[in-house]
C-alpha cells in the first residue's frame, strides 16, 4: 500500500467534494476552488479585452467559468479515485486474464466508473474495492449530475440580472433623464411608482449574487444591459434625489429608504467580494444640473449640494468608481461627456 498516493487520493477527493457541495447546495456563496477559478478565468478574459467592457470577448468570461469549473470538478473527482486505485498494486485487475491492471489502465477504471458507464473489462479485486467502486458510482451520478444541474439556477440568475438592467435603462439614457421623464411639475410620483418593483428585483439579484457569485462573471457589452452601470444609474438618481433636487419637493421617505437599503445591500457585497480597490486615479465626476433646472426642476444652491457631499458620499462615489472599472467601465456610460462637470 503507497501511503502517499493514499493520503493525496483521499485529500483530493474530499477537497473537490466540499468544493462542490459548498457551491451547488449552500446558499452562501462558492467554494474555495470555484472562487479562485472564476477570479481567475475573468482575469484572463478581462485582458484579453483590454479592460474594456464594451469588448465581445467579455461576453464569453461566464460561459467559460461555468465551464472550467464544471471540468475541475470532474478532473478532481477523477484524479482522487484514480490515486486511491493506485495506491494498491492489487486494486484493479482484468475481468479476462486476471492481471493486475496498469497505471492507464486503473485511469480508464476510474472515469468510467465515475460516469457510471459500468463497461466491464476491468474488475475490483477485492470486496473491499467493490464496495469503494460501488460508492464512487454513486458519488459520480449524484455529484456530477448535481454539477450539471447547478447551471439552470444560475441561468436564470443571469437572466433575472439583464430584466433589472433593461427594466431600470428603460426610464431613461442618465440619471438626469430619469429624474426629468419623472418629474409632473410637482413631484416624482411616477419615479416611486416604479420603485417597489425595482427594490425587489435588486433584492433578488443581491440574494441571487450571493448564493451564486459566478453570476457577476456574466458580462454584457451593452451599457443598457450591463448591470453594473445601470445599478449605478439607479444610484445617481438617488443622489440626485437627495442631493441636489430642492427640499421643497416632497420625497416618498419609505420608497426612498426602500431604495437605499436595496442599493446598500448590494454594494456591501460586491465590495466584499468583488471589489479590490477603493480608490482612482479619476475623480468621480458630478452630474451637471442644467438639464433639470432647464425641465423646471428646483434645485439646491450649489453651497449647500457641496456641503451635503461629505467625506462618507465621497468614499461611496469612490466604490462606484471602483466598480464601474472592475467590469471595464467609466463614468462616461453613466453620464455622457456633456452631462459631467468636474
Amino acid at each position: 500500500m503507497n501511503i502517499l498516493y493514499l493520503l493525496s487520493g483521499t485529500s483530493i477527493f474530499i477537497i473537490t467534494t466540499v468544493d462542490i457541495i459548498k457551491t451547488t447546495l449552500s446558499t452562501k456563496g462558492g467554494g474555495v476552488i470555484t472562487n479562485r477559478i472564476s477570479k481567475a478565468v475573468w482575469k484572463l478574459f478581462f485582458s484579453m479585452s483590454g479592460r474594456n467592457g464594451k469588448s465581445t470577448v467579455l461576453e464569453f468570461a461566464g460561459p467559460a467559468v461555468l465551464i472550467m469549473v464544471l471540468l475541475v470538478w470532474i478532473i478532481g473527482l477523477w484524479a482522487g479515485f484514480f490515486l486511491l486505485l493506485l495506491s494498491d498494486g492489487d486494486s484493479i485487475i482484468n475481468s479476462t486474464s486476471r492481471e493486475n491492471a496498469m497505471a492507464l489502465e486503473k485511469l480508464y477504471y476510474a472515469g468510467f466508473t465515475l460516469s457510471t458507464l459500468g463497461v466491464g473489462d476491468f474488475v475490483a479485486s477485492s470486496n473491499s474495492w467493490r464496495i469503494l467502486t460501488s460508492s464512487m458510482a454513486f458519488t459520480g451520478l449524484v455529484f456530477i449530475t448535481t454539477s450539471i444541474t447547478y447551471f439552470l439556477p444560475v441561468l436564470s440568475a443571469v437572466n433575472l440580472q439583464s430584466n433589472l438592467s433593461l427594466y431600470i435603462s428603460s426610464m431613461g439614457r442618465t440619471p438626469q433623464e430619469m429624474v426629468i421623464k419623472s418629474w409632473n411639475g410637482g413631484n416624482f410620483s411616477s419615479f416611486f411608482d416604479c420603485v417597489p418593483n425595482m427594490c425587489q428585483m435588486l433584492i433578488k439579484h443581491t440574494l441571487n449574487h450571493h448564493s451564486y457569485p459566478i453570476i457577476h462573471y456574466f458580462h454584457n457589452k451593452e451599457p443598457k444591459q450591463a448591470i453594473i452601470v445601470q445599478v449605478v444609474m439607479l444610484e445617481e438618481v438617488y443622489y440626485l434625489l437627495r442631493q441636489v433636487v430642492s427640499t421643497e419637493v416632497t420625497l416618498d421617505e419609505v420608497k426612498m429608504t426602500m431604495l437605499r437599503t436595496a442599493l446598500d445591500t448590494y454594494f456591501s457585497l460586491v465590495k466584499k467580494n468583488f471589489i479590490q480597490e477603493e480608490t482612482s486615479q479619476k475623480y468621480p465626476p458630478s452630474p451637471e444640473l442644467a438639464p433639470l433646472l432647464q425641465s423646471g426642476i428646483p434645485v439646491k444652491q450649489e453651497a449647500s449640494i457641496n456641503q451635503g457631499n461629505g467625506q462618507q458620499q465621497q468614499d461611496n462615489r469612490n466604490i462606484l468608481t471602483a466598480l464601474l472599472g472592475s467590469d471595464g467601465w467609466s463614468w462616461q456610460e453613466v453620464y455622457p461627456t456633456k452631462d459631467i462637470v468636474g
